[in-house]
């Protein structure tokens, strides 16, 4: 059996980068683009002769269509292929930094400035970042984007904005309105391409064409201006709508403010918003409130009342969705608005002054409900689910915290709120925005009560996990007076478990176990069962198995998992075996720790735990070494490298845990040829999340080494044809398009449809969503 070495033990290699291709995610094209070939064309030459591109234009002139398709057609110039990060939900400048690493999957765990963390994990990537909808944060992007270019010498970036961002070596690129001159110009396809999805029975023809191409001309190329008239023709004819287009430029072209295109792409969505009923314009201003996708509930919570009934919402929702003010993914049950149809609707609900009050705080009650029932009934086969669903809603919890905390009256609800997010932070590893909220929350309700304990000692406990002890200290101690003056018999509980945790940092293991103790009596004698209180016990377990008392670590796993089923409390179900295999390894009973590692593992991955993740994959490299099996423990050394170099160094658990894993590693790569080691490492460091499944399942003996190898495809393909689907396969195992073209020999023009093609039939986004399915469609 391994044995613990001194605490200061150091590791031996270099942490490699971030896994290759993890920024590969570009929303997929609904419908088909038109024209824009020369511009294409000039934006790929413009990447000759700067690294930031800028595409500047107008509201609703195409610019990020056009990025979109520009960044499709070079991604795989670049080893980390392209990244679309949409800003139009982002309200706050300071979580910039934090929406561009989500995108890109750098877990949001690290302590430190956000932008320099950012910057240091894509110091060495070679991508295109697409920043779409930076007229709003334009300072914040312009700094993002400089620091960026500086620190990733092959990062290459393109933003689009309203004005540039003034960066030096910026190429700002004019983003014009479609052609509109003749009758074939691209103005004219767009339109003809979209009025017969609208209308099937559209027809460009001699007889109309003319009027065609008089009215783009009209709508000055705009293709949201000339897609929204399309929608018209269910109900219209060309020239009625050219006539009455017609009437309103006469309207609304006296305004005085905003640049003349402005004015004309205001006149088309007024226009547009003249011609619906007056339900469907009190609910567009009223959708208005939510910054971006939300589902049909929310629509009937927030927006429904005597004025516009519940029962009649749906119907008026649909009438939006079929004028196109509102889009719909039937796939996911989501709507959203366009940024300049939100805009408006805005400007309508502003003029509502106490109705628009009021919307705005239904909205961020609907939220915090959400959100303490979802934590309240997420068990079971549900906890995943449910969790996964309010990753939906992250954009409106943000809205919905602000809306809270930026009154003293509301301050307590947002307070409260973030009592019932604590396990959302934790599960989905977004310890540094946690951190955020809780230092708000703080600041703008400084009223004694429980809710402040708990927030403060959720701020004390994410800026552990991030290492972060010295802001952790200050707020402890104002914890420690706090419970002085409150009468509950739980909050002593609590805070013995957050000093205990700090204490475990500290290295101070003694302290770290006695305050654990006192924890579980407060918890037992008050019967409280919550996330937290079960974490605990395992907790506990955690310090006996550093303070080399596996055998004590035992039954407080088994009641930890006792608790934790019983609640249907698969996270903590997923920790409390982890600890349990801790324990049986360092009992030197590795038979018996593998297979609890691997369920943990399991359960984690489900999860997207990728702290869960990396502690299991630990824990698998010391059973490879106790086992003998040094190749394989150094290609699980080396993928759970990658992920704690992402996390920001595995400090969470305290330099105990540091000094067993370094010395697993140390072990292993004294027992192999240094050429061994190291492809070992680097072919570990290269492997996705089921493959290192894989990869452990098979110390488990043949049967569970079977259950990880793929079956073959089931007859029944679904949407996808038999090409299709071992494209699909071929995503899942990460290949870009040219490397998908080189294994099945066929032109890249035709993978690129083929992958074209899976999004569009499975209504996919993003090339993970189709991995995701690949792996699970794999495994039916």
């Amino acid at each position: 059996m391994l044995s613990t070495p001194d605490a200061t033990a150091e590791a031996a290699v270099t942490i490699p980068a971030v896994e290759r291709r993890a920024g590969t995610t570009l929303p997929a094209e609904m419908t088909r683009f038109i024209g824009r070939q020369r511009e294409l064309a000039d934006i790929e030459a413009a990447f000759g002769r700067s690294r930031l591109v800028t595409l500047c234009g107008l509201g609703g002139v195409g610019k990020s269509r056009l990025a979109l398709r520009a960044a499709s057609a070079l991604r795989d110039r670049y080893a980390d292929g392209a990244c679309f990060v949409e800003l139009s939900a982002l309200r706050r400048p300071e979580l910039l930094a934090r929406t561009v690493a989500e995108a890109l999957r750098i877990p949001d765990q690290e302590a430190g400035d956000p932008v320099d963390v950012l910057a240091d994990r894509m110091a060495d990537c070679e991508l295109l970042l697409v920043l779409d909808t930076c007229e709003h944060l334009v300072d914040a992007c312009a700094l993002l984007a400089e620091v960026l270019l500086r620190a990733a010498p092959r990062l290459r970036i393109l933003a689009t904005s309203r004005e540039s961002l003034d960066v030096m070596g910026e190429h700002v690129f004019r983003v014009a309105p479609l052609e509109t001159e003749g009758e074939d110009c691209d103005s004219v396809a767009l339109f003809t391409d979209r009025a017969v999805a609208m209308a099937p029975g559209f027809e460009l023809s001699d007889a109309n064409r003319a009027a065609v191409a008089r009215l783009c001309r009209r709508l000055d190329g705009l293709p949201l201006a000339i897609e929204l008239a399309a929608v018209r023709l269910r109900v219209m004819s060309v020239e009625q709508i050219d006539e009455r287009l017609g009437d309103r430029f006469r309207l609304l072209g006296t305004a005085r403010s905003g640049r003349d295109r402005h004015r004309t792409l205001r006149a088309t969505v007024e226009w547009s918003h003249d011609l619906c009923d007056e339900g469907e314009r009190l609910l567009w201003a009223r959708l208005s409130v939510f910054p971006g996708t939300f589902d049909l509930t929310a629509a009937e919570r927030v927006c429904a009342d005597d004025e516009l009934p519940a029962y009649d919402l749906l119907d008026v929702l649909g009438r939006l969705v079929e004028k196109s003010i509102v889009l719909c993914d039937p796939g996911r049950g989501r709507y959203r608005m366009l940024d300049t149809i939100r805009d408006f609707g805005a400007e309508r609900l502003d003029t509502l002054d106490e109705r628009a009050c009021e919307l705005r705080r239904r909205h961020a009650v609907h939220y915090r409900e959400l959100a303490e029932q979802t934590m309240r009934t997420a068990a079971g086969d549900r906890q995943i689910p449910l969790l996964r669903a309010l990753n939906d809603e992250h954009d409106n919890l943000r809205v919905a915290l602000e809306e809270l905390l930026s009154s003293p009256a509301t301050a307590p609800e947002g307070m409260a709120l973030l009592v019932s997010l604590f396990q959302y932070w934790l599960v989905l590893g977004l310890f540094g925005e946690a951190r955020h909220w809780y230092a708000k929350s703080l600041a703008a309700n400084g009223r004694p009560s429980a809710d402040r304990l708990w927030n403060l000692g959720a701020a004390c406990m994410f800026a552990v996990l991030q290492g972060d002890l010295d802001p952790a200290r200050p707020l402890l101690d104002e914890g420690s007076a706090l419970v002085e003056t409150l009468d509950d018999p739980l909050l002593p509980g609590l805070l013995a478990m957050c000093t205990g945790w700090m204490r475990l940092q500290e290295e101070n293991l003694d302290e770290a176990q006695k305050l654990m103790e006192q924890a579980r009596s407060v918890f037992d004698e008050v019967g409280y069962l919550h996330p937290i209180t079960i974490a605990n016990y395992h907790l506990l377990g955690a310090v006996h198995c550093f303070k080399g008392e596996p055998q004590l670590a035992m039954p407080l796993c088994e009641r930890a998992l006792e608790i934790s089923r019983e609640q249907g409390d698969l996270w903590n179900v997923s920790f409390a075996i982890f600890v349990r295999a801790a324990a049986h390894w360092l009992l030197g009973e590795a038979d018996q720790a593998v297979p609890d590692a691997i369920e943990s593992l399991g359960i984690k991955e489900e999860f997207g735990d990728l702290y869960g993740i990396a502690l299991c994959v630990d824990l698998l490299a010391a059973c490879a070494v106790s086992d003998g099996d040094f190749e394989r423990a150094a290609m699980l050394s080396g993928n759970a490298e990658v992920m704690w170099h992402a996390i920001g160094a595995p400090t969470q658990l305290g330099p105990s845990y540091l000094a067993i894993r370094v010395a697993a590693e140390t072990v292993a790569e004294q027992a192999l040829p240094a050429d061994t080691f190291a492809a070992a490492k680097a072919r570990g460091a290269r492997l996705t999340t089921d493959e290192t499944l894989a990869l452990a399942r098979g110390m488990d003996g043949p049967e569970l080494a079977q259950e990880a190898a793929p079956e073959a495809p089931a007859p029944d393909v679904g949407p996808l044809t038999r090409r299709e689907l071992e494209v699909a396969g071929l995503v899942a195992e990460g290949l870009t398009n040219r490397e998908i073209a080189d294994r099945l020999v066929i032109a890249k023009r035709t993978a690129d449809s083929h992958v074209e093609h899976i999004l569009a039939k499975l209504g996919f986004a993003s090339r993970a969503q189709v991995a995701v399915w690949a792996e699970r469609r794999s495994r039916d």
